[in-house]
């Protein structure tokens, strides 16, 4: 069976499960963390999650995001700011996604990287999340947004090669020999 792959589609759904998931998960943390750290772990797992589907939509290998994931998550336990922390996670977003996954000029990918990540951002900012109800709806914006990306990015040129049975190929030459021999 063939999975066909719908960024678009799949980054929406994936955005509406982080934010139904955000309140439970926020609750259950703060048992074991502070809010600053619990809200880090959080936002570390949905983008590492959503970065190991980027690596399989770009068929890079999973193990190319490791070190930029590895990194935030020392960020999640050092810093203590949410604003510092949020715009790491920005960055680190942006850079899984266009710098490793679907690697494209510089050129290219600043001003969408810029419009779609720092604008996702501060749509969630002027919202003014301060409840765990409005950052799980922020989350949910947020991953509406980045989809936009995939509408941008999108390489419809590339068709995928259907491999047809050889014998389907052989009857379909043999009944266009007929066909040709019986109107000729």
């Amino acid at each position: 069976m063939k999975i066909t792959k719908q960024p678009i589609r799949t980054t929406v759904i994936f955005g509406l499960i982080c934010g139904i998931s955000f309140m439970p998960l926020s609750f259950g943390l703060c048992y074991f963390f502070s809010w600053p750290v619990a809200f880090s772990i959080i936002l570390w797992s949905y983008i590492a999650i959503y970065g190991f589907l980027l690596t399989r939509w770009s068929g890079k290998s999973p193990q190319t995001i490791i070190f930029p994931l590895l990194l935030l998550l020392i960020f999640a336990f050092v810093t203590s700011s949410n604003s510092a922390f949020l715009l790491l996670v920005l960055v680190i977003f942006s850079w899984i996604r266009s710098g490793i996954c679907f690697h494209k000029p510089l050129s290219r990918v600043f001003s969408a990287e810029l419009l779609l990540t720092l604008g996702g951002a501060a749509l969630i900012g002027w919202f003014t999340p301060h409840s765990a109800l409005t950052w799980a709806l922020g989350i949910w914006m947020f991953f509406l947004v980045q989809s936009l990306y995939f509408v941008k990015f999108e390489d419809n040129s590339k068709e995928e090669k259907i491999t047809v049975d050889p014998f389907e190929e052989a009857k379909f030459r043999a009944e266009k020999i007929i066909a040709a021999r019986l109107y000729s």
